[in-house]
């Protein structure tokens, strides 16, 4: 457990310091380029993201699994990545260079779309950096350098940022997205310290590693439909760019909440699978049941008291352009927890070797994301989207903790998680009661700060946190921290710890 929590924590703060200039430059290209602008930024990120998701064959996620299993001193992971390298890199380059192909083509024929050749090129650039650079961090992730990916997350950030501003601003929708090529370079180069030498004689790509790319892979192609944004091409389709721009306002602003897990839980599959392959199934159930504990503990309240808070939170970010996004915000904002939870059950079923599930559980599962986007947008736009998005991510998490418990033995604390919930949304109540009464920039700083004692004093007075969580992330804090951080820390954790049960 100490080995995570300090993985999990250096993973958590490169998560703060990715989301934190993200969001800052979606905000940027938001008051630069307007919602019509925004949705082409958008829309570029997604087509690659997604062709990423394809070309990686679900080689990162077999990098992230057994690169602990060849590890050697000096020679980090024994030269798994070089060997995987070959596999990852034709695809990713032939797509690449299609889209170079699509711009060129646009250039020479004058053919009229909403998205200009240098768009296109610019995506093109975007996949290469995104798709290199997570194969290197799975590399560090899997060998328990998080220090590494945190440091090359902070330099990306600080080259993302100012390239959105200065090329939003000089060359609109194109320079914008130089940034996000930026964000990714720092870590894309880290690769060549896992591919130097030449890979060890006893490397071997075994059949169960084959089985787990593939299935992840599969998985993941699949998964597209279900957690990628799919809905932007039927919005897209049905309603154009300036929809699709309200659309991702609320989306960065749930992914603000949908994010920060990932990041906080890059050492939960190294970690999981360690016990498995001992056979401890107790350490397994006791890790999940703390980190879903943790994750509601932290998101819920976050989801709940934005949502009541978007009325005047969403406008004072993005412009009064993007008032019309509010209720879609909300709605996206308000059930992200979804999304966030399902993030540690399937990280547990993917490391305990069951990754069969997803070969036929996602496929169902996109099957029904598809038809809901396809019946619902045409009519209910941005905000049917939002809704179709939850009910589809509420059936996969039901499904995944269904499966956890179930086949695998591993059962959920839901007792913990309704209390949890409840606290969080006394705390929306308040947030939302306050900015009732006091609008504007002073409103929102009162709400969130009322909201933020109210949860507190509710968490205390349902006795929801167990001392031994408290002591166990307290004792664990990374040796680098302050000690009086450190103190700090474990004090105000304690203000919302009675005397409970430690059992668990």
């Amino acid at each position: 457990m100490a080995t995570f929590i300090r993985s999990s924590a250096f993973s958590t703060l490169a998560g703060i310091i990715s989301l934190a200039f993200g969001f800052a430059g979606s905000v940027i290209v938001a008051r630069l380029l307007g919602p019509q602008g925004s949705g082409e930024v958008a829309f570029a990120l997604f087509i690659a993201m997604t062709a990423s998701t394809l070309v990686g064959l679900g080689i990162p996620n077999l990098l992230l699994r057994y690169i602990p299993t060849y590890d050697r001193p000096g020679h980090p992971g024994g030269g798994l990545a070089r060997v995987l390298l070959p596999y990852f890199l034709v695809p990713t380059v032939l797509v690449a260079a299609g889209l170079v192909a699509y711009a060129l083509w646009l250039q020479v024929s004058d053919h009229v779309t909403e998205h200009a050749p240098s768009t296109w090129a610019m995506t093109s650039l975007i996949l290469l950096s995104y798709a290199i650079a997570s194969l290197s961090e799975s590399a560090a992730r899997g060998l328990n350098r998080f220090a590494e990916t945190t440091r090359l997350t902070f330099i990306g950030c600080l080259i993302q940022l100012p390239l959105i501003a200065i090329g939003g601003y000089l060359f609109g929708v194109a320079g914008a997205l130089a940034g996000h090529v930026g964000r990714h370079l720092p870590q894309a180069v880290g690769l060549w310290r896992y591919i130097a030498q030449k890979p060890d004689p006893g490397i071997v790509v075994t059949p169960k590693m084959k089985a787990l790319g593939r299935d992840s892979w599969f998985s993941a192609a699949v998964g597209m439909f279900i957690w990628t944004r799919m809905e932007f091409f039927f919005l897209g389709l049905y309603y154009g760019t300036t929809e699709i721009g309200h659309y991702a306002a609320g989306l960065t602003l749930a992914g603000l909440v949908v994010q920060l897990p990932t990041q906080m839980l890059g050492g939960l599959t190294p970690h999981i699978g360690r016990h498995h392959d001992s056979g401890d199934l107790d350490r397994i159930r006791l890790t999940y049941h703390r980190i879903m504990r943790w994750l509601s503990l932290l998101i819920l309240p976050i989801c709940f008291g934005g949502a009541a808070i978007m009325g005047e939170l969403l406008p004072l970010l993005f412009g009064p352009d993007f008032r019309e996004s509010v209720p879609m915000a909300q709605v996206l904002v308000g059930f992200a927890f979804i999304t966030a939870l399902s993030t540690v059950p399937t990280i547990i079923i993917g490391a305990c070797e069951r990754s069969g599930f997803f070969v036929y559980a996602s496929p169902i599962t996109a099957v029904v994301s598809l038809l809901s986007f396809a019946l619902i947008i045409p009519e209910g736009a941005g905000l049917g989207s939002a809704w179709a998005r939850t009910g589809v991510h509420g059936l996969w998490l039901t499904w995944l903790i269904a499966f956890c418990w179930m086949r695998l033995r591993i059962g959920l604390n839901v007792k913990d998680l309704l209390l949890i919930a409840l606290a969080a949304l006394v705390c929306a109540a308040v947030a939302y009661g306050v900015l009732l009464e006091i609008q504007g920039l002073v409103g929102l700083v009162l709400s969130v700060a009322c909201g933020a004692l109210v949860y507190a004093i509710a968490l205390r007075v349902l006795r929801v946190v167990p001392h031994n969580d408290v002591v166990a992330l307290a004792t664990n804090l990374p040796s680098k921290l302050p000690r009086r951080l450190s103190d700090l820390i474990y004090r105000l954790l304690l203000l919302v710890v009675p005397t409970r049960r430690s059992d668990d």
